[in-house]
């Protein structure tokens, strides 16, 4: 294996590893070697630090500024987008890749090794929910031209129309979203708009904030509902266990045995066909505490029709 020519520099003037390393690295980057091919382990360790410092460098001369947000609803796909104070519309990348099915992270890298593209490649900070989020956005200028450039040829017939209505269509109506491009509606498309501006963020989180919260107030009303609904059920069957027990009459049996047949039918148009009779019949004994309707005692009669009928108005 041959030796990098810093390396050979290091070692014949005795330099101890640290410098060697130093003296290696500013070699083989100086120009007198590659650093790519340099198999010396201090050099590929300085490189790879070098990169990382370099990457990171670049990210934060690449944060844009927003002037205003919005999100365009592009062929049934949500697209958030900035209007930059450089004058200039930016489409959030990850939200293009996933609208289209590609993979957000190599598109980012494929764009940013293209000479072109790079320069329309910035980070901006959108506003997501409750959160402020740092996302890579793409000019919308240069969308048609970066999708042109997306190998298309194993892709299903459909996602290759997509991406085609894409580069057609996408920069125009990121462009109207913010009123700088005409007015015009472009033939098999739906735009609808949703400003975010930063003026009004906080305001927007805070209503969805609240939004979450009323959400969960209703999860912990629907499990009190149910709580109350296994009591109702044990009370039900005590009553059944201790109350006299005269059972009901033949008309009351046949109104009993009419009802459970609409709530089966109801229950099986809610859920796209089936039979359910086996079902209501089920819950019935449970919750009555008997092995057949028959066996329904007068006093739970009317507490059974008021059953099935709540089940029957909750179907329909």
């Amino acid at each position: 294996m041959e030796v990098c020519p810093g390396r050979r520099q290091s070692v014949s003037g005795g330099y101890p590893l640290v410098k060697m390393a130093l003296l290696c690295y500013t070699v083989c980057v100086g120009g007198i070697g590659d650093s790519r091919s340099c198999l010396h382990s201090e050099c590929l360790l300085l490189g790879r630090e070098r990169e990382t410092m370099s990457e990171q460098e670049n990210r934060v001369s690449r944060v844009g500024n927003v002037i205003k947000q919005a999100t365009a609803v592009f062929e049934g796909a949500e697209i958030t987008a900035v209007l930059a104070e450089d004058g200039f519309i930016y489409a959030s990348l990850p939200h293009l890749c996933r609208a289209l099915g590609l993979d957000a992270e190599s598109q980012r890298h494929a764009i940013d090794d293209h000479v072109v593209l790079t320069e329309g490649l910035l980070q901006f900070p959108l506003v997501s929910g409750v959160r402020i989020v740092t996302t890579w956005c793409l000019r919308a200028n240069l969308i048609a031209l970066w999708l042109a450039l997306v190998p298309t040829k194993r892709l299903k017939a459909e996602k290759q129309e997509r991406i085609v209505d894409y580069q057609r269509k996408a920069a125009d109506t990121l462009d109207r979203l913010f009123g700088v491009g005409p007015h015009v509606p472009v033939e098999g498309t739906t735009t609808a708009v949703v400003e975010a501006a930063p003026a009004y963020a906080e305001g927007l989180a805070i209503a969805r904030m609240a939004t979450e919260q009323a959400q969960q107030a209703l999860q912990k009303a629907e499990e009190a509902s149910a709580h109350v609904l296994t009591i109702e059920t044990r009370l039900m069957a005590l009553e059944a266990r201790f109350m006299p027990r005269e059972q009901v009459s033949e008309e009351q049996a046949e109104r009993i045995s009419d009802l459970v047949k609409q709530a089966a039918i109801a229950l099986s148009a809610k859920l796209g066909g089936g039979n359910y009779f086996g079902t209501v019949y089920g819950q019935l004994y449970r919750t009555f505490g008997v092995t057949s309707y028959k066996l329904l005692t007068m006093a739970q009669y009317p507490k059974a029709v008021a059953w099935l009928e709540k089940m029957i108005k909750e179907n329909r």
